[in-house]
């Protein structure tokens, strides 16, 4: 099977699509790839091409699209999942993994507990650097469909906006159960020192169902693939 890569930009047959310089450096240096080589790329909502590789160079290579593959169906049921802000790689491991499964959306959750003060300079660097995790992601898991990602709001306003059903991940929840009916759903993660007092209110508040994934205490990051897998 030809390697698939993301391509965020119009893909036509009509005109050839120039590659980033570290695209271009990926596919000729690193895969060692040359021109007429056969590739596949996919445009993050479902269309998959076939291209081959067109003028190459050092920094510079195009692709000439050659046909489209029939377009992917979007999962029938949609699942959201909102993640407090995490310090580091954790943060970086945690979009990847629910980006590998399937997920829908990612809202980042600026819990009491998050610990993570970014500036907006920073935090436009983060959301870029974030983006480009999801995009790597799907190339390596196969999803062709590039969840959203969302700037970090308000637990409070989450909740008040989405009109799905929440469950919150919560080690003094009850256990989860072994099936669920299938919904469109959201979850939410919390920081590594978990909710606070005033956030367990608020679920109160809005009658929340609270699920615990194991009876042991898991790593933030790892919270994402083991609640995707049984949801």
């Amino acid at each position: 099977m030809p390697m698939r890569f993301l391509v965020q930009a119009p893909i036509t047959t009509a005109v050839p699509i120039e590659l980033t310089a570290d695209r271009a450096h990926y596919l000729t240096r690193v895969m060692r790839l040359k021109a007429g080589d056969v590739v596949e790329c996919f445009d993050g909502n479902g269309k998959v091409f076939v291209a081959q590789l067109g003028e190459v160079g050092t920094k510079r290579c195009t692709l000439l699209v050659t046909n489209q593959r029939p377009i992917a169906q979007r999962p029938a049921v949609k699942l959201h999942l909102g993640i407090s802000l995490l310090k580091g790689q954790a943060m970086d491991r945690a979009i990847q993994q629910a980006t590998e499964l399937g997920v829908t959306s990612i809202c980042l959750l600026d819990a009491h507990r998050s610990n993570v003060q970014l500036t907006a300079e920073r935090l436009d660097n983060k959301m870029n650097h974030w983006q480009k995790i999801i995009a790597g992601a799907c190339e390596q898991s196969g999803q062709l469909f590039l969840p959203t990602l969302s700037q970090p709001q308000s637990l409070e306003r989450l909740i008040r906006s989405t009109t799905t059903e929440i469950i919150i991940l919560d080690m003094q929840g009850e256990k989860l159960p072994v099936t669920l009916p299938a919904a469109e759903r959201t979850l939410l993660m919390g920081p590594e020192g978990g909710w606070d007092e005033e956030e367990r209110r608020l679920f109160a508040a809005h009658q929340l169902a609270h699920y615990q994934l194991t009876r042991g205490t898991l790593r933030a990051e790892t919270v994402p693939s083991l609640s995707l897998i049984h949801i």
